[in-house]
């Protein structure tokens, strides 16, 4: 546990900083190409762990300037200096002082006071490096302050450029984490690696199931889904998921059963009989209770036919230990659970599992052997087509896709992943029980880090571990895109909203008062909602659940 949460840290740096700096540096890059003065760039959030000073910006100084510190120990020093522009534009220093607390959001604000480090005193101009690259200690993101953000009139302020290059000043980061996947996916299709490949057969089909009505048989070879080739299991489901609520083509072989194959062999002969087939994959595939009796089809289903589709179905799932028990079914014997491997004693619930805790659990053939009737889970769930499916002929082979095939198929699952993050959305919203979705619907932080160390401590080959790595940061930097992009106070979607606005209102600005206060509230919220799912997330780790 210490080694996964270690590398947890570490791993979630890895893979969030790089998508965080190269969204900021879209920021920085088009606001200095626009001549917007930059003040800070940052990584985290505050409070300030440390920083590096930049830039050489030119003050002048005469025999007005008013030092309220030693002028001979400026050089090295962080200071706020105050300034006006002479006749011909430039700054002269009115005074200089130590940086005080305001100062930071005068010089944000686009007034004339500049907050930097002195690089050198020239006499009669001030060398100062006026660009910090800050590092905070909370790293859930980043941000580059430029002068006059809300509005203002000075030069150099953001707020004085023309609304379309202040809406892709705003919109650049979104931009740069927009094209990362369209980049890194195809780079991961090209790294040599084991894959795993066969043939994606039909073991069971659901009666009433979409798949039934297609005409759908057990057997069937699935050999591409919309276009697609199927080689494994996560092929199927991707074309799948991405397909829910629309009319998907199926090309399948039909399979011929070989009654005299040895338990080593294929059970399924192939002779090349390529069919399609058109299905609409469900948003909200049924879930059947399992029951002794049936009364209602729609929502139950009887126990000996659910074991049909699952083997872990069971009537209970949970025994109370008792002295003497009414209905074996709910309850055990103390006698008979101090026999368990390990023993439970009377009053202790214990829930039916595959592998069983002391007191809290018991495995499913010790359950099985008390009451066949118990089992792991008390439901049958149906997916989106109602199959049930396996890779039969199983082959591993180390290789990478050339640069012809990667470019465009790495598109495609940048394409895939925009289409699977409005779907699990919405499957959230209608509230779908669609199994393809199952797991935490929102993760925060922490959530990541619990991801991304366990993928570190995962039993896999290195270059499965860096294609993993790789895929999350595209799938994440998809998601910082869209995010950031929503118009949400306080991110970049919301800052564009208000510029949209201003042009809805042909050129009448919010004031900068009611805007910053709208974005700060905006960000209260939103620093409220991480720290509710990373409780969430925490109380996951606490309880041993993990993503795997």
């Amino acid at each position: 546990m210490p080694a996964t949460a270690f590398l947890g840290v570490v791993t979630f740096l890895i893979v969030l900083g790089p998508l965080v700096i190269l969204h900021e540096l879209g920021h920085l890059w088009t606001a200095r190409r626009f001549g917007v003065k930059t003040l800070e760039f940052a990584f985290g959030f505050p409070p300030r762990a440390g920083g590096i000073w930049s830039g050489k910006t030119p003050i002048r100084v005469d025999g007005q300037t008013v030092y309220e510190i030693d002028r001979s120990s400026l050089v090295g020093h962080v200071v706020s200096i105050r300034s006006m522009l002479d006749s011909d534009g430039n700054q002269v220093a009115v005074s200089v002082r130590g940086r005080a607390k305001g100062d930071d959001a005068e010089a944000a604000s686009g007034g004339l006071v500049s907050i930097g480090k002195i690089k050198a005193d020239e006499g009669d101009q001030l060398i100062v490096a006026d660009m910090l690259w800050s590092f905070n200690w909370l790293p859930l993101g980043g941000f580059v302050r430029m002068v006059g953000e809300e509005s203002s009139t000075t030069e150099g302020a953001l707020g004085s450029k023309p609304r379309w290059q202040r809406i892709v000043v705003m919109g650049a980061g979104a931009a740069v984490n927009l094209v990362i996947p369209f980049i890194l996916l195809p780079l991961v299709l090209m790294w040599p690696a084991e894959q795993i490949s066969g043939d994606v057969t039909i073991g069971t089909v659901f009666p009433g199931s979409p798949a039934e009505e297609a005409g759908i048989r057990p057997g069937d070879r699935i050999v591409k889904v919309d276009g697609r080739d199927i080689q494994r299991i996560a092929d199927l489901q991707r074309a799948v998921t991405v397909k829910l609520g629309a009319e998907s083509t199926w090309e399948v072989e039909s399979g011929v059963p070989n009654i005299f194959a040895r338990p080593t062999e294929p059970q399924y002969q192939y002779n090349g009989d390529v069919r399609k087939l058109t299905l609409v994959p469900r948003w909200k595939p049924p879930r059947r209770l399992v029951v002794d009796e049936v009364s209602d089809p729609e929502e139950e289903m009887s126990l000996g036919r659910a074991r049909v589709f699952d083997t872990r179905v069971g009537l209970s799932t949970v025994l109370k230990v008792v002295e003497r028990p009414a209905n074996t079914l709910f309850e055990i014997s103390s006698a008979d659970a101090a026999k368990l491997d390990p023993p439970a004693v009377t009053g202790d619930l214990l829930r039916v599992v595959a592998v069983a805790e002391a007191g809290k659990e018991i495995s499913l053939a010790d359950a099985r052997a008390h009451d066949n009737g118990l089992g792991i889970i008390r439901y049958i769930q149906e997916g989106a087509t109602g199959v049930q499916i396996s890779t039969e002929n199983v082959q591993t082979v180390r290789k990478g896709m050339n640069p012809l095939k990667a470019f465009p198929n790495g598109w495609q699952q940048a394409l895939d992943i925009v289409v699977l993050t409005r779907n699990a959305l919405a499957t959230t919203l209608i509230g779908s029980s669609n199994p393809q979705f199952e797991g935490p619907s929102t993760v925060g932080p922490v959530g990541i880090g619990q991801l991304t160390g366990e993928i570190a401590v995962a039993d896999a080959s290195l270059d499965a571990k860096i294609i993993t790595f790789a895929t999350l940061a595209a799938t994440l930097s998809l998601s910082l895109a869209i995010l950031n992009i929503l118009p949400i106070p306080a991110l970049d979607g919301g800052r564009i909203f208000f510029v949209l606005v201003e042009i809805a209102r042909r050129g009448k600005r919010i004031s900068p008062e009611r805007e910053g206060l709208v974005h700060l509230v905006g960000f209260a919220i939103l620093i409220g909602l991480i720290a509710v799912i990373s409780v969430q997330d925490i109380a996951r780790i606490i309880r041993g659940e993990s993503f795997f």
